[in-house]
């Protein structure tokens, strides 16, 4: 299965329940029944390659005073999903950049070597730096198709209804 058609699954099923995608009998069981609570069990990362990315992605989007991070978002599970699911060149990528994080953060800390690849991210020229684009992609489809990131990150709430749609109030989008 293609990439983008498990984040289409992934990001449906998120929202199916406030957009009532499925149909009619499905909706009302998936309604009543609880959501599973099993913890989830890595299929690609070990244990410490798994806390490694948690670290790296909640350095790419950290908690603010907005919402919370990666880490509560668990992108570095959706990560190991996607990843295990992908040919053998994807995962050799993944631990070839993996490894290469770990060696690069031997001489400095996992920030400094972030905010290196980070500078060649529109033009990456080192194996570093293409990881790092790969790294931050991930993380962002892990995040956005979160419930962490959907509801408290965009705060989506639904289908609701709206008597007016309400005015822009970014300053930069106003017509003068």
């Amino acid at each position: 299965m293609e990439r983008r058609t498990v984040l289409k699954i992934v990001a449906l099923t998120a929202l199916s329940r406030k957009l009532n995608a499925l149909p009619g009998t499905a909706m009302n069981h998936m309604q009543t029944a609880p959501l599973p609570t099993a913890t989830y069990t890595l299929q690609f990362f070990t244990e410490e390659e798994s806390r490694l990315l948690d670290q790296l992605m909640e350095m790419i989007i950290p908690v603010d005073d907005h919402s919370p991070g990666a880490h509560e978002a668990q992108t570095n599970l959706f990560a190991d999903l996607m990843v295990a699911g992908s040919s053998e060149s994807v995962k050799k990528q993944w631990r070839d950049g993996i490894q290469h994080i770990r060696e690069e953060a031997k001489g400095s800390s996992l920030a400094e070597v972030l905010q290196r690849a980070a500078t060649n991210e529109e033009n990456p020229k080192t194996d570093l730096d293409r990881f790092f684009v790969s790294l931050k992609q991930m993380t962002v489809n892990g995040y956005y198709t979160s419930a962490t990131g959907i509801h408290k990150e965009m705060e989506y709430v639904g289908n609701t209804y709206l008597a007016a749609f309400p005015e822009c109030t970014h300053p930069e989008h106003q017509q003068g």
